[in-house]
């Protein structure tokens, strides 16, 4: 029986290396507090008000945000507001 014949993969054209690397991405989870990821599902005119935000915010401080960063503030605010001083945690 002869043996079966190997497919031999046609050379790639590899660009050549440049001479400054391409910055890399960070991976991972953001410094500092650790976090978790929680899905959330908003009405699709909740998420144009929240990009019309997003795109006044630019304009008026020249930073990029995203949606994700602008609704952790906000719940974080909304959470802080509504702490009251005779209300037990909920955490345990």
């Amino acid at each position: 029986m002869a043996p079966k014949k190997r497919r031999v993969a046609a050379a790639q054209d590899v660009p050549a290396p440049q001479d400054t690397p391409a910055p890399k991405r960070r991976v991972g989870r953001p410094p500092g507090e650790a976090s978790t990821i929680v899905n959330v599902r908003l009405p699709l005119t909740l998420v144009a008000q929240l990009d019309r935000y997003l795109d006044r915010l630019e304009r008026q401080t020249g930073l990029k945000a995203n949606r994700g960063m602008i609704a952790r503030r906000a719940l974080a605010f909304f959470l802080a507001s509504h702490v009251t001083k005779h209300a037990p945690d909920c955490e345990g």
